[in-house]
C-alpha cells in the first residue's frame, strides 16, 4: 500500500480535486450535448422509417442505426464521467482510495473505441445517403420537368433529406463525445507527482 508524506498528500489531493471538477464539467457537457444530437438523430431516423412505411435506403438506415446505438452507449460512458467525478471528490481527502488511473485510463479508451466505430458507421451511413441522393438527382434532372417522374424512377423526396440529418446529428455527437473523452484522457496522463515509499 502506497502511502504520502503530508506535502504529497496535499499536492496529490489538490490534484484529485481539479481532475474531479473536469471530469464533472466535461462529462456534464458531454453527457447533455450527446444526448441531445442522438435523440435528435434517433427521432429523425424513426420518423424517416414511418413516414416511407420502410427503410427507403437499407444500409443507410442499419450504419445510421449503428452509429445512434453506440451515441446512446457513449451517453451513458459520459454520465459515468460525472459518477467518476464523485468518486474523485470524496476521495481527495484520502488519495489511497481513489481509483487507480490505469482504470481511469483504461474507461477513456474504451469510450474514445465507442466514438470512432459509431461515428465511422454514421459517416458510412452518410456516404450511401449522400450517393442515394445524387443518384436521384442525376436520373431525374435528365426528363423535362413538364413530362414528370418516369416509372420506376424516385424523385429526391424531403424524407431523403432527413436521413442526411441523421448521420449529421450522429457523427456531431461522436465528436463531442470523442473531444471530451481525449481531452480528459489528456489531462488524466499528464505527469502528476509520484508517491514517494514510507
Amino acid at each position: 500500500m502506497v502511502t504520502y508524506s503530508m506535502d504529497m498528500t496535499e499536492v496529490v489531493s489538490k490534484k484529485l480535486k481539479k481532475t474531479a471538477r473536469y471530469f464533472k464539467n466535461l462529462g456534464t457537457l458531454g453527457f447533455w450535448s450527446q444526448l441531445v444530437c442522438t435523440t435528435i438523430s434517433a427521432g429523425i431516423l424513426s420518423f424517416s422509417a414511418v413516414a416511407t412505411g420502410d427503410a427507403t435506403a437499407p444500409f443507410t438506415f442499419i450504419a445510421t442505426s449503428v452509429g445512434i446505438i453506440a451515441a446512446f452507449i457513449s451517453v451513458f460512458r459520459s454520465f459515468g464521467y460525472i459518477r467518476l467525478s464523485e468518486r474523485l471528490r470524496r476521495a481527495a481527502n484520502e488519495p489511497a482510495k481513489a481509483p487507480p488511473r490505469a482504470d481511469v485510463v483504461k474507461n477513456l479508451r474504451n469510450s474514445i473505441m465507442f466514438n470512432v466505430v459509431g461515428m465511422g458507421a454514421a459517416v458510412l451511413g452518410l456516404q450511401a445517403t449522400v450517393g442515394a441522393l445524387v443518384a436521384k438527382a442525376l436520373a431525374t434532372s435528365s426528363v423535362p420537368y413538364y413530362q414528370g417522374i418516369p416509372p420506376g424512377q424516385s424523385p429526391v423526396l424531403a424524407l431523403d433529406i432527413f436521413l442526411v440529418q441523421a448521420s449529421a446529428n450522429t457523427i456531431l455527437s461522436h465528436f463531442l463525445g470523442l473531444s471530451s473523452s481525449l481531452e480528459l484522457l489528456r489531462s488524466v496522463t499528464q505527469a502528476a507527482p509520484v508517491p514517494k515509499p514510507a
